[in-house]
């Protein structure tokens, strides 16, 4: 029994031996996965000290989709999404605001290479404010603050009044309170309200008796010029604590858990989860 065994191992041995020889055969597909997923941890690994080259290869990814459509151009699963205004607000994609962002794109579109496959250099290439300044311009496509009934996000909208207050944003540059735009388009007790606060309490007392498509007209006429906003629009105070610088010193005291060994937890409401590096 022992010589039979023995000889059933050398013909599985001489098998083996067979299959490895020949010639231009690929590695299984099983070894292919499990290769590549080792190589995948040590690059997740890599760019997270790197964070000039976690720039460069973001920025890369956004850029190949955003102009090129090209998703699988990059290797960071991070998709960019740009919803369309046209159908929350009629005639937006005819203002000068639209504009300004048509001109922005197209600036960065006409330097861009005809061919994806050049683009990772072009990136390269930039300085770093150039770099940037096109990491900048394809985050601000994906912005999304839009109110709607039937998609109530309140902590993204929370974000987005954080940005606005970091930005110092202005909308009553590029917005006037018209009849169209709002005055025609909200009941008596808002038109009164708004020239009470853009303009005073007497102006709204002269008006509240008009009927609504007379009031309407003269609150625009009063309101022009005055940078009145409705409460949708105004840019609430930005926050003023800011926190504490951390030096390089103080990184490096801090133990961080290399990538495969981060427990993986259960996100909670409002938490992030970390993810384990092999997924």
């Amino acid at each position: 029994v022992e010589d039979e065994q023995a000889e059933d191992g050398d013909e599985d041995v001489q098998e083996i031996e067979e299959e490895d020889e020949e010639p231009g055969k690929p590695i299984s597909d099983s070894l292919t996965r499990d290769l590549s997923a080792y190589r995948t941890l040590a690059l997740r690994v890599a760019l997270g000290e790197r964070p000039d080259m976690a720039l460069i290869a973001l920025t890369h990814t956004l850029t190949a989709q955003l102009f090129y459509s090209y998703a699988e151009a990059g290797c960071l699963e991070v998709r960019p999404t740009v919803t369309p205004l046209g159908s929350h607000a009629d005639g937006i994609e005819d203002t000068p605001l639209a504009a300004k962002a048509n001109e922005a794109r197209e600036a960065w579109a006409e330097r861009m290479p005809r061919d994806v496959a050049d683009l990772w250099g072009f990136i390269v290439g930039l300085d770093d404010e150039k770099r940037l300044a096109l990491l900048g311009h394809c985050a601000s496509r994906t912005v999304n603050a839009l109110r709607l009934p039937w998609d109530r996000k309140p902590r993204t909208l929370q974000t987005a009044d954080r940005l606005a207050g970091a930005l110092a944003l202005e909308v009553a540059k590029d917005w006037t309170p018209t009849v169209d735009s709002y005055l025609g388009r909200v009941t008596k007790a808002h038109i009164v309200e708004a020239v009470s606060e853009g303009v005073s309490e007497d102006a709204a007392r002269r008006i509240a008796d008009m009927k609504k498509p007379d009031m309407a007209q003269t609150a625009e006429q009063l309101l022009a010029g005055s940078g009145w906003l409705p409460a949708v629009l105004r840019t609430p105070k930005a926050e003023t604590e800011q926190p504490a610088p951390v030096g390089a010193e103080d990184l490096g005291s801090v133990e961080q858990p290399s990538e495969a060994e981060a427990p993986e937890t259960e996100a909670e409401d409002g938490e992030a989860s970390f993810a384990v590096a092999a997924e």
